[in-house]
């Protein structure tokens, strides 16, 4: 082990503790300024901040352009859009998440067939508030998801989380929560819109094929789950809106990624170009 390796490990409670107490601060901050002000604050640092990560940054650049040519909006108003999304969760603004009655509706009614229901969704408008507006409506936002990285950021992510009501479950008991979800008639959500080291096939996504992991189309035949396809899109400055449609579970993966390209060209910076999707 070299010296720097050596100095990062042993420096890290030191490092972890600042880190814990400048977000804090920050997250502070936010929740004591008029809601305006912490989104210009949360937009514009993204926007400064965001670029330090240069293979992310590039990254977007490139995706923006495969996707939407000349027309493709700048990296920069994507991390800002990112960054008011963060001010949003942060200060548990959840109220920003209209819930129309025909979207509840949809959603209780796969509900009311008793056999579970499988909640797809994708990182796109606000997720994290998404599902803490259903737990807020008395809809258990319950979620299966990859192991969370490590460190103060996702350690806060996690807590606040569990403050709003979401539960997020990881590798090895996934599968096991989601059959008993199942039995008791109960929604479990699941992103169907990134590229995993999971069992997966091509889907096209803005004219490309895509790695898509096979886990909604497996557990809802595993199980009998009825799918919906379940985003909170951007409503202007009002916040973001929730719709749910159903899913085939025959041809789920190409349903679901055609409905969310669909949503994405209707709002470009709210999706996360950051990710390496193809």
């Amino acid at each position: 082990m070299g010296w720097a390796r050596r100095l990062k490990r042993r420096t890290r409670p030191v490092r972890h503790a600042l880190a814990r107490g400048a977000l804090g601060g920050l997250v502070g901050l936010l929740r004591r300024l008029p809601r305006s002000w912490a989104g210009a604050l949360g937009a514009g640092l993204a926007r400064v901040t965001g670029p330090l990560s240069r293979r992310e940054h590039l990254r977007i650049k490139a995706q923006l352009r495969d996707a939407f040519g000349e027309a493709a909006p700048t990296a920069g108003a994507c991390w800002a859009d990112l960054g008011r999304r963060f001010v949003a969760f942060a200060r548990g603004d959840v109220g920003r998440v209209a819930v129309p009655a025909e979207a509840e509706a949809a959603l209780r009614g796969a509900l009311a067939e008793g056999r579970g229901v499988l909640v797809c969704t994708a990182h796109f408008g606000h997720w994290e508030l998404m599902a803490a507006a259903l737990a807020a409506r008395g809809i258990e936002a319950h979620s299966l998801a990859a192991r969370a990285s490590s460190g103060p950021l996702f350690a806060w992510l996690d807590a606040h989380r569990r403050r709003l009501g979401v539960i997020t479950h990881g590798p090895g008991s996934g599968a096991r929560v989601f059959r008993a979800r199942c039995r008791a008639g109960l929604p479990t959500g699941l992103f169907i819109d990134q590229r995993t080291g999971e069992d997966s096939r091509d889907v096209p996504f803005f004219g490309r094929p895509a790695p898509t992991p096979r886990t909604a189309e497996r557990l809802c035949r595993l199980t009998g789950a009825v799918p919906v396809l379940a985003l909170a899109v951007p409503a202007g400055q009002a916040g973001w809106r929730l719709e749910v449609s159903p899913l085939p579970v025959d041809g789920l993966l190409e349903a679901a990624t055609a409905q969310l390209e669909a949503a994405i060209r209707r709002a470009p910076t709210a999706w996360v170009w950051q990710h390496a999707r193809w």
